[in-house]
């Protein structure tokens, strides 16, 4: 059985996957017609000086072209006929965008099964609930329902795995000497927390390292099995110190409120890192990388941005300026200053 990628777990219909697909088909089919109805045309006008021949083959170039567009639209946010239904292609493990290339791969598969007849009802040999065709297995793909009206990939059976509560009642010490409080942290002017979390289920890990922390994830292997929540969105609640005033507090474009004590890193689902803390960043519709930036402050509380070689990158606005992070560079970023990356915002206030 496939783990639920991160970042989705809404597998797509197979009404709407077929329905997708006619939508498309239709869409090429018309733009043959037009080019084929061009090229004739101007044989016709040309009385004959431009071939027939040559006008087939014109026709037949468009489509080649508009074939590699639409895969590109699929290895990317979605054809036209998947965006209309609220589909995306993304990869099986890691739920990253799928790419040209597999999804050139997944086509061809696709073709080639279709030859035979049998291939192109390959997806219903699939009894999981991804319904993945041969095409899909070939190309390491699922298609997620973006538009959440699919059911959860988490109704599909699992084992049993034993669960452990987290809900720290005195302060506990993570790794490179950071603490969990359990009190407000008043060293933060204009902060009001909310009242505690309620305690959160999670799966156990090695001894020695805190799994989940509401709104901050240290664990590269928690598998989501509910319906994605922001997990920033109670960070005013159970916030991370080393025992000194916080760098800077980011607001997001939810108006949620987040205090930065040191270096972290964002994304959809950002693999922990020694000496780094991490907050996975609400990615409804797939925009953001599994780690896509870093904020850092340096000896001098200085805050700096890093755009950790995502695919969408990270934007910079400042005023009415706008600068892209070039990716692995550091860039200062300054009290007011906005940080823009796929579908998602948030506005920096440094604290020093």
């Amino acid at each position: 059985m496939i783990a639920d990628p991160a970042g989705f777990a809404r597998p797509a219909a197979l009404g709407r996957r077929v329905g997708a697909y006619l939508i498309d088909g239709g869409v090429a089919f018309l733009i043959l017609l037009v080019a084929a109805g061009i090229f004739a045309g101007i044989s016709f006008a040309t009385e004959g000086a431009f071939p027939l021949l040559l006008a087939s083959i014109g026709a037949y170039a468009v489509s080649i072209l508009w074939f590699v567009v639409y895969t590109v639209m699929q290895g990317g946010t979605g054809s036209i006929g998947m965006r209309i239904l609220g589909l995306r292609l993304a990869h099986a493990s890691d739920g990253d965008a799928l790419g040209f290339g597999r999804a050139l791969g997944r086509n061809v598969v696709w073709a080639l099964g279709a030859a035979i007849i049998v291939g192109m009802f390959s997806a219903l040999f699939d009894s999981s609930v991804w319904r993945r065709g041969w095409h899909d297995k070939a190309a390491g793909a699922v298609m997620t329902d973006i538009a959440g009206r699919g059911p959860l990939a988490s109704a599909e059976p699992a084992e049993e795995t034993p669960v452990a509560v987290v809900a720290p009642a005195t302060p506990t010490v993570l790794p490179e000497g950071l603490i969990l409080p359990t009190q407000a942290d008043p060293q933060l002017e204009g902060w009001t927390p909310a009242s505690a979390p309620a305690p959160r289920a999670v799966a156990p890990v090695d001894a020695g390292v805190i799994s989940f922390v509401p709104g901050v994830s240290a664990a590269a292997s928690a598998t989501p099995r509910g319906p994605v929540t922001d997990p920033i969105a109670s960070i005013d609640e159970t916030r991370l110190s080393t025992g000194e005033r916080p760098v800077a507090r980011l607001v997001w474009d939810d108006g949620t409120k987040q205090a930065l004590y040191g270096r972290t890193l964002f994304g959809r689902n950002p693999a922990p890192e020694t000496g780094a803390m991490v907050t996975p960043v609400r990615d409804e519709t797939l925009s953001l990388s599994k780690t896509h930036f870093e904020l850092a402050p340096d000896a001098d509380r200085a805050l700096w941005v890093t755009d950790r070689h995502s695919t969408n990158g990270v934007t910079l606005v400042r005023g009415t300026q706008r600068q892209s992070a070039e990716p692995g560079d550091r860039v200062r970023v300054h009290a007011g200053d906005v940080l823009e990356f796929g579908d998602r915002s948030v506005r920096i206030e440094v604290a020093s």
